[in-house]
């Protein structure tokens, strides 16, 4: 069982799950260029606990997330170029926690702040599909 320091520190990387991690504008543009299946861009910040606390209800339904769809993950904070770069490329203001969902390289739907949540992601994905 994890502490609840390890909730809060950032030691919880992308790299430790199904999320891909957003580092460069040219990842951003692979994946709006993927047409291959839905992709889901999440906004995080590992100083906020809203954005901690939205991530840890995210990650319960990874497994059929990420059978579905492509999972990427930009820390807002250490790549705030890589944020912009997404609000620009997207047309949403940026927010955080954050979650895009991109079907065709296009945004069909997002949602930020207490309305990150599995269940809302789940909705659009089933309208989606």
């Amino acid at each position: 069982m994890k502490s609840i320091r390890s909730w809060f520190s950032g030691t919880d990387t992308p790299e430790n799950s199904h999320w891909s991690a957003l580092k460069t504008n040219e990842s951003v543009d692979e994946l709006i260029g993927n047409r291959e299946k839905p992709q889901i861009i999440y906004k995080h910040s590992y100083r906020c606990a809203v954005s901690i606390f939205s991530k840890r209800s995210l990650e319960t339904g990874l497994d059929d997330l990420a059978g579905i769809a492509d999972l990427h993950l930009v820390d807002v904070v250490s790549l705030r170029p890589v944020s912009a770069y997404i609000t620009e490329k997207t047309g949403i203001r940026h927010e955080s926690p954050q979650v895009i969902l991109l079907h065709n390289g296009a945004p069909f739907w997002s949602a930020s702040h207490g309305n990150v949540k599995l269940k809302n992601l789940q909705d659009a994905l089933d309208e989606l599909l």
